[in-house]
């Protein structure tokens, strides 16, 4: 996209990443869940210690967009963590973007890259998971071809989202 660059992250991404992350996340899903219960998520999940050791990890990988004001966007891919039984998939574990970077291609970009990575490592199919209330991201996940494959409980805390879980048969 004109405009954004992208590259794999690095080590010295890692603060910067965690900052986004927990960014993006509260923007979008924060407003549901008791302070005690989104902290400890966030802890959890995005801390800079944690997206450094996710970095350092052979078998994920973090693609990253920046545009003039920084870092707008990433994706995260890797080995399947949801309750599916496919010895050869892969999963988009995130694929996060800035406010300004919705509807300019770089979700599209982000996509691409990674449904092109899952087909370079040989995987079967390529899942992710879905919040039941996004259907922004549902609309976009469908137009790549992702398909209804079930449903888990994705737990912040002690409140229980119901997630789809949606699957593209590479």
């Amino acid at each position: 996209m004109s405009g954004y660059t992208y590259r794999d992250a690095t080590a010295d991404d890692a603060e910067a990443l965690s900052a986004f992350a927990r960014d993006t996340w509260v923007a979008t899903f924060g407003h549901q869940y008791p302070p005690h219960d989104l902290r400890a998520f966030l802890d959890a999940k995005f801390s800079a210690d944690i997206q450094r050791r996710e970095i350092a990890d052979a078998n994920t990988r973090y693609r990253l967009a920046f545009d003039d004001q920084g870092l707008a966007g990433y994706c995260m891919m890797g080995a399947l963590d949801m309750p599916v039984d496919d010895a050869r998939g892969l999963e988009l574990h995130r694929l996060y973007l800035h406010q300004r970077a919705k509807g300019a291609g770089v979700g599209d970009a982000l996509l691409r890259e990674t449904i092109a990575w899952a087909k370079g490592k040989g995987a079967s199919a390529l899942y992710l998971s879905v919040w039941e209330n996004n259907e922004r991201a549902q609309r976009f996940y469908r137009r790549y071809g992702f398909e209804d494959h079930s449903e888990w409980d994705f737990m912040v805390g002690s409140v229980a989202d119901c997630d789809y879980i949606w699957k593209l048969k590479l």
